[in-house]
């Protein structure tokens, strides 16, 4: 195989293998970091050898993920406030990013908030065969476990997730667009009731600020207390702040800056965008 053919093997399987270790990881610069080091392999390896470079590029991205995860869960003990994956940002009207890897429903980022409940060895288990429909015995290889205990890994990361753990639909964009807008409202006007009441009674508002940033240290539940967050955050919004719509994770989204502080940009969904901009 040369090494033009062999490029082009990898770079057929690139999208998904970003994908994946997205999913796993949470972070877009640790996945591109980690696809990296898999092409370097593939590169460094014998690929006469390899008789199925699907099979082995994913192996070699899980293995690789999984080792990154496990010490990202370890610092994650002592973070600051709930943990948030990175968003895939990407302007309004472009594609969105689902097509980077094949299960649209499972790159939402309250989906991968989820996936947050597993151990690394059952995120890599569950992400491999929900969203790229690996059978149990090649996942199994995969990450050298036996077959058997990859089923049970699966059968009990399903049942952390609970009635969860499957998307059960994808929330109509137009209904999504407009919570967006009625943020961008509230924030202009200071009316915070229209955006309150298309919220659902319980609805969950989750924030991140990593310790840098002001933000709320446990997950808000229910309407009333969003709704009071909402409030307390209009009255925090200053001139110097610029909204724009975006996509995050293929879904419409808020890209806040503050001009008053040099090279802040948070990138959020609605919710996270609420507590973004509670300085």
């Amino acid at each position: 195989m040369s090494v033009q053919t062999s490029d082009d093997v990898y770079l057929a399987h690139r999208d998904a293998l970003f994908g994946l270790a997205y999913r796993m990881l949470g972070s877009v610069a640790d996945a591109e970091d980690v696809v990296a080091e898999t092409y370097l392999r593939w590169r460094r390896d014998d690929r006469q050898a390899v008789a199925d470079p699907r099979a082995y590029l994913f192996a070699v991205t899980s293995r690789l993920a999984l080792d990154l995860l496990k010490s990202a869960q370890r610092t994650r003990v002592s973070y600051v406030g709930s943990w948030l994956p990175e968003p895939l940002v990407t302007a309004y009207d472009d594609d969105a990013p689902a097509d980077r890897a094949e299960r649209a429903d499972t790159l939402s980022l309250a989906f991968l908030y989820l996936l947050e409940r597993l151990s690394p060895t059952e995120r890599a288990v569950f992400v491999l065969r929900s969203a790229f429909d690996f059978p149990h015995a090649q996942i199994a290889e995969m990450l050298q476990l036996s077959s058997d205990n990859a089923r049970q890994v699966y059968r009990r990361a399903q049942q952390r997730l609970g009635e969860d753990g499957e998307p059960r639909f994808v929330p109509d964009e137009q209904r999504q667009r407009e919570l967006v807008e009625r943020f961008l409202a509230a924030a202009s006007t200071g009316e915070v009731e229209p955006f309150a009441a298309l919220l659902a009674e319980d609805v969950l508002l989750v924030g991140d600020g990593g310790g840098k940033a002001a933000s709320i240290r446990e997950p808000a539940h229910g309407r009333l207390r969003v709704a009071r967050f909402l409030r307390g955050l209009v009255r925090r919004t200053t001139a110097e702040m610029t909204f724009e719509v975006v996509r995050a994770n293929g879904a419409p989204a808020v890209l806040v800056r503050d001009g008053l502080i040099r090279r802040v940009d948070e990138y959020r969904t609605v919710e996270q965008a609420l507590a973004a901009v509670a300085k």
